[in-house]
């Protein structure tokens, strides 16, 4: 029986990291927002720094976390079962399986498995408007923002960042129940056939 749409429960979340090698770089921040019956349940928001075994000052650049911020941060086996926790519900990004891979690396090293449905914005952005014979192709984060409306503020700041993909997930729900996929299951297929983006989706 597929699960309604507005009875799923799905998690935004976001990684800051020390690089763009999902195999050796490290996070530094983590950031979930649950979304249950379609609402941003922003109370309920999940934000830690991660400290590294080893810090790149060159990414500073791009997250504006310093080493001096993760002084006193935990390490991830000190709060994975927190963050196991909050990853409750279908996981929900943009370009998010680089966040997910992440995770599952993190994890995999304390010997625990992840295993989770994954919901990329680009994704469902790229079917919706090939869906709908929507010529725009930019499917940056900013330019997908743009189309929504939203202003993208305190952008490569986690918590921004889960919160500001939790609202486009949520424009799209509605597009996506007009079109008739009203379900996760549909979703997810849906979004498996538009797995690809376009070259240039951009962090």
């Amino acid at each position: 029986m597929h699960k309604k749409l507005e009875d799923s429960r799905f998690c935004s979340i976001d990684i800051e990291t020390t690089g763009l090698n999902v195999a050796s770089d490290e996070i530094i921040a983590f950031a979930c927002i649950p979304i249950d019956k379609s609402k941003i349940l922003v109370r309920d928001l999940y934000y830690t720094l991660i400290k590294p075994n080893e810090y790149v000052f060159s990414s500073m650049k791009y997250h504006g976390i310093s080493k001096n911020n993760l002084t006193n941060a935990p390490v991830f086996k000190e709060i994975a079962d927190r963050i196991m926790n909050v990853l409750d519900g279908v996981i929900v990004g943009y370009a998010v399986d680089f966040d997910y891979s992440f995770l599952k690396r993190y994890f995999k090293g304390l010997g625990v498995k992840l295993k989770r449905d994954v919901l990329d914005i680009a994704m469902i952005e790229k079917g919706l408007r090939y869906q709908l014979g929507e010529v725009c192709q930019d499917l940056s984060f900013e330019g997908i923002m743009r189309s929504y409306g939203l202003r993208p503020c305190y952008r490569h700041n986690a918590c921004a960042d889960a919160f500001l993909a939790a609202q486009i997930f949520q424009f799209q729900m509605r597009r996506l129940a007009a079109l008739g996929l009203d379900s996760t299951d549909r979703i997810i297929k849906f979004v498996k056939r538009h797995r690809y983006a376009d070259p240039g989706l951009a962090f």
